[in-house]
């Protein structure tokens, strides 16, 4: 029963438009969250605006204690802790380090259908220095490298130069 009593990340599946409020009140009290945007340009009929959205929708991450999971589901705003067949599947935490750090730099990120196969790289050198995902394509000196969120099947997808990427 360790597994109960050791922290790891995992995903929360929340109301929609819910995420960045579920973020915002988890770590206010003190659990560690995340929820990874991306900037949208808005139009309306008066106005352009830069407006931040989340990346996957309804969805934030927690990093936690199984131990805790009933305080977690009770926030306002989640419905569930993500589990297949009553397993909780946690996040690699080198996952949720390389959302951050392609969050933090404003690279462009797009949502891209989830990629199971092809090969792990990192990205060894540069502002993206750790980022880790799997290369879908090489175009002449570009490399479009995707980041996996295996337990809410969805990616995330950034270009990149290739001199910076090596095989995992």
């Amino acid at each position: 029963m360790d597994w109960l009593n050791s922290f790891h990340w995992y995903a929360l599946y929340t109301k929609p438009r819910h995420e960045k409020f579920v973020e915002a009140q988890l770590l206010r009290k003190g659990i560690e969250a995340f929820t990874p945007k991306v900037t949208l340009r808005r139009r309306w009929s008066d106005r352009n605006k830069l407006i931040q959205e989340p990346l996957f929708k309804s969805y934030c991450f927690a990093r936690f204690s199984l131990q805790d999971r009933v305080k977690i589901v009770s926030q306002q705003g989640v419905l569930t802790v993500v589990h297949f067949n009553q397993q909780y599947i946690p996040i690699d935490d080198t996952v949720i380090g390389s959302l951050k750090i392609l969050s933090e730099n404003r690279i462009t990120l797009d949502p891209c259908p989830y990629l199971k196969v092809g090969d792990r790289a990192v990205i060894r050198k540069g502002p993206l220095k750790g980022v880790e995902g799997l290369v879908i394509e090489k175009r002449n000196r570009n490399t479009t490298l995707v980041i996996s969120v295996n337990a809410i099947v969805s990616s995330v997808q950034c270009v990149v130069d290739i001199d910076c990427v090596d095989s995992a």
